[in-house]
């Protein structure tokens, strides 16, 4: 099949954030490379007919009740099964491509259901649960061993994937999209932010307690100390732990929660001296890549080292506080990491495309079902580095 006639239907159920904006990032991307691309997604984010079912996440739910929370998920689950059913069948595309779970905790039922008719491509954004447990991981991997291949942004999770999912297609795309808007110069940030000049590290986007929340309470209060006038903002929508609370306690710490608007959240990447990522889990970040599109520096933790590594976007700090207060001194006093380049565009969309020419093949051998395949281990590859020539995109 030429690629200018390939029709894929990307489905995202998140109505903002990162995985959104990674979504919308994709769609533009592909559709630059002659793919026919349709959106199934919550208002207004979908294409005319293909709207998904709204489902609260985030800070939204993060004080809700458990009893009142689960009772929220069940009834989600008729109207996310029946609309994302609807949407496959109008899409008629010749791949389906989930960016994220759309009938928790029934998602592998539904992929396996869309499977029998369309080859199935699952992107794992963050394959090891950033809420941990062995529960989360099952059911990422219910999933994963239901699609005909799976996507990860990094070599780091890539023996988790194919130990949960045996005989799965695992392939690396590394994000490579300008997930940031136009860059501006910090002092312009600053300004529209109303902002002042002093030394300013920023923990940004979803406040949650994965992302080294407890490292930076135990590290800040040394940072204060030695940086006179040094400030540590936390921008985005807050979850609710003690860690927190904590944190926000410390000298020069201000929280300015809510939601951020696409324009904002440019601005605010923009805004600081360094970007902090000190992350127990995930091994690709959203915010690292706005951080890179605005020529940010960012100090991170060893999860996130090869994405660091790949995109130049700062400096891996182990999670030990005294470590982070010392390299958080260094970035606020004059010696801050490099700003990473900026990223040159096209490779996600054509190591993307490499893995749907990869699956239409397998279908078209009798390879890509494997409910009728023989059950063996995928070959290791690297759909970023060099596709296979049975999963080359070009016509």
């Amino acid at each position: 099949m030429p690629i200018e006639d390939l029709r894929v239907l990307l489905v995202d159920v998140s109505d903002r954030g990162g995985i959104a904006r990674y979504t919308d990032c994709l769609s533009g991307a592909l559709r630059a490379e002659g793919v026919a691309v349709s959106l199934a997604a919550p208002k207004p984010r979908a294409d005319h007919g293909l709207a998904l079912a709204h489902r609260r996440w985030g800070a939204d739910v993060s004080g809700m009740a458990r009893q009142r929370l689960r009772l929220r998920r069940l009834a989600e689950i008729g109207p996310s099964a029946l609309l994302l059913g609807r949407a496959v069948m109008r899409a008629r595309s010749d791949v389906v491509h989930l960016q994220t779970e759309v009938v928790p905790p029934f998602d592998h039922v539904a992929v396996r259901a869309i499977s029998r008719r369309v080859p199935v491509v699952i992107t794992a954004h963050d394959p090891e649960p950033l809420e941990g447990g062995e529960r989360s991981l099952e059911r990422q991997a219910r999933r994963w061993r239901a699609a005909d291949a799976v996507i990860i942004h990094g070599e780091g999770p890539r023996d988790l994937v194919e130990r949960r999912a045996p005989g799965v297609p695992v392939h690396v795309v590394p994000v490579d999209l300008p997930l940031g808007g136009p860059a501006v110069s910090r002092d312009h940030a600053r300004r529209s932010l109303g902002l002042d000049g002093a030394p300013t590290a920023l923990l940004l986007g979803l406040l949650r307690p994965y992302k080294g929340i407890d490292l930076l309470a135990d590290a800040w209060p040394s940072v204060a100390a030695r940086v006179p006038g040094a400030r540590l903002l936390l921008v985005g929508e807050p979850y609710a732990c003690a860690e927190l609370d904590r944190l926000v306690r410390s000298p020069g710490v201000a929280l300015r929660p809510g939601f951020l608007a696409e324009d904002d959240f440019n601005l605010w990447a923009a805004a600081p001296d360094v970007l902090v990522l000190p992350y127990h889990r995930g091994s690709h970040s959203g915010v690292l890549h706005r951080a890179v599109a605005t020529g940010t520096p960012v100090l991170a933790s060893p999860s996130l080292a090869d994405e660091v590594a790949r995109t130049g976007a700062g400096r891996i700090v182990p999670m030990d506080g005294a470590a982070w207060a010392d390299a958080l001194v260094a970035a606020l006093t004059g010696a801050p990491p490099p700003p990473p380049p900026v990223p040159t565009g096209h490779a996600t969309a054509i190591g993307t495309m490499a893995v749907y020419r990869d699956v239409l093949n397998r279908r078209a051998h009798g390879a890509g079902n494997r409910r009728h395949a023989p059950h063996r281990r995928p070959r290791r590859g690297r759909a970023h580095v060099r596709p296979s020539p049975r999963a080359e995109v070009a016509s």
